[in-house]
């Protein structure tokens, strides 16, 4: 199970990922100058949000609902999470691509295809999407590890982790 030290740097691991997602999406477009920078940076983000997927699905597995074996109840209560997540990664993957391979030759030039600025603005909506989502799932997580730590020192109830109202579809606006 996860214990209290340790779910607090899994917290904190999160917060990290998400805060290097919202620096690439925010300051990415400033380096396009230097295509190398930009396409490390993408990499990078890229693995951030895969490490933010397996994290969401590490934390399932440590639930008693899931080891209980009732794995279709824990999916369908997070779905939303697991597709804004899912969503967000094809689109941020399909931008870098597109934009990596119009500016790789030519990247002292603007370019802006109309289908290049619609897969811009629909990623960063999902985006937005998303990191509400986590903020919502991670300030709710945080209460839950608080009212538990409390409980551990007063004696009232053991410490055990049963995240019940977080990263749910209704949460996430699915």
């Amino acid at each position: 199970m996860l214990q209290t030290s340790n779910y607090s740097l899994v917290l904190s691991l999160q917060f990290l990922l998400l805060s290097y997602d919202l620096f690439v999406n925010s300051f990415s477009e400033l380096l396009r100058k230097a295509p190398v920078i930009q396409l490390v940076l993408f990499i990078i983000q890229d693995i951030a949000v895969l490490f933010n997927i397996i994290i969401i699905f590490l934390m399932f597995f440590n639930t008693f609902v899931f080891q209980a074996g009732l794995v279709n109840l824990l999916f369908h209560k997070f779905k939303g999470t697991i597709i804004l997540t899912a969503v967000y990664f094809a689109l941020s993957i399909s931008l870098h691509v597109w934009v990596m391979n119009l500016r790789w030759k030519n990247s002292n030039s603007f370019i802006w295809t109309d289908g290049l600025q619609t897969l811009f603005v629909f990623q960063r909506l999902e985006s937005r999407k998303t990191k509400l989502c986590f903020r919502q799932a991670l300030q709710t997580e945080s209460r839950q590890l608080q009212k538990k730590v409390t409980a551990t020192i007063y004696r009232h109830k053991p410490l055990t982790y049963l995240p019940t109202d977080v990263w749910t579809s209704e949460s996430c606006g699915l």
